[in-house]
């Protein structure tokens, strides 16, 4: 810019000046920061979230909600539009699905969810199964039956005749010191591998078997193992940790995808084969064509 050109400084001098005084501006608003802050903290204290969350009807919930759930799944906090909510160290979140509903979680909140089992009604009976299921009392068969006295690990001090089934920190601790020293046979680990291909081979299966099944699959294997009184893996606890982690995460493929059709096999025959086959019979296929180790 020329000489000519730059404005004059002496035209501004009548105009008011204005200062900023930082150190007075932060005592001013020092309060109302405090205040607010103090109310967001006792916002947050109010609305902690329990050590167990129990769920119902989790897969009609709209693709948010279940997107929440797995964030607070997988990082253990929930955001809000007021406040951040984190989880105790040990949380368990439980989701109640009805037998009958053929709508699934989705993909990614279902895969995380650990373990899954079916119950066949109450001790009453009163609730009436669909046909499908009623006479299937295989996964009854699969409960764990612990054989830790519940609630008496690390605690001499109380009353032994205490029968009541309550699981306490102290046994928490003690099954995890059990756990850590599990021994897994190499005969043993590639039976749990022989497993997993053959699941992911199976003709019926479009997918659902994916890494973190495996990773589930390998730790419910050992964590079985303290459980049922043992400090090593045997193919039994394999076997019962396959019908705990995969019949909830398994997809049966449609007629039309199933990969025999590729060489020939008529639609018709396939759709004829999978009518009526469960994720169970699969696992049940694939447990009896794997050779377990003696």
């Amino acid at each position: 810019m020329d000489d000519e050109e730059a404005t004059d400084e002496s035209t501004f001098e009548g105009l008011p000046r204005f200062t900023w005084d930082r150190e007075l501006h932060s005592q001013q608003n020092y309060g109302a920061r405090n205040r607010n802050q103090q109310a967001r903290g006792s916002h947050s204290e109010n609305q902690k979230i329990a050590g167990v969350a129990i769920v119902k009807n989790l897969n009609i919930a709209s693709q948010h909600v279940q997107i929440q759930a797995l964030e607070l799944i997988r990082g253990k906090r929930i955001f809000t539009r007021t406040a951040f909510h984190t989880t105790p160290k040990r949380f368990l979140f439980i989701a109640l699905l009805p037998i009958e509903d053929e709508l699934r979680l989705i993909p990614q909140l279902n895969d995380h969810m650990f373990i899954s089992h079916l119950h066949l009604g109450d001790e009453d009976g009163e609730d009436e199964l669909p046909e499908s299921v009623a006479p299937d009392i295989a996964s009854e068969s699969s409960v764990i039956r612990s054989s830790i006295t519940p609630g008496a690990v690390g605690s001499a001090s109380r009353h032994s005749s205490i029968s009541s089934p309550i699981i306490t920190k102290a046994d928490i601790d003690y099954l995890i010191k059990a756990t850590a020293t599990v021994r897994l046979d190499s005969e043993v680990r590639s039976y749990i591998h022989n497993v997993v291909i053959f699941l992911r081979t199976h003709r019926a299966v479009a997918g659902g078997v994916s890494p973190l099944a495996t990773r589930h699959f390998l730790s419910l294997s050992h964590v079985l193992a303290p459980l049922h009184g043992l400090s090593y893996v045997t193919p039994s606890l394999v076997t019962l940790a396959a019908k705990k982690v995969y019949p909830h995460r398994i997809v049966i493929t449609t007629p039309e995808n199933e990969r025999s059709t590729m060489w020939g096999s008529s639609t018709r025959m396939v759709a004829e084969f999978l009518e009526g086959l469960t994720a169970e019979d699969v696992i049940d296929d694939v447990l009896s064509s794997v050779e377990a180790p003696l």
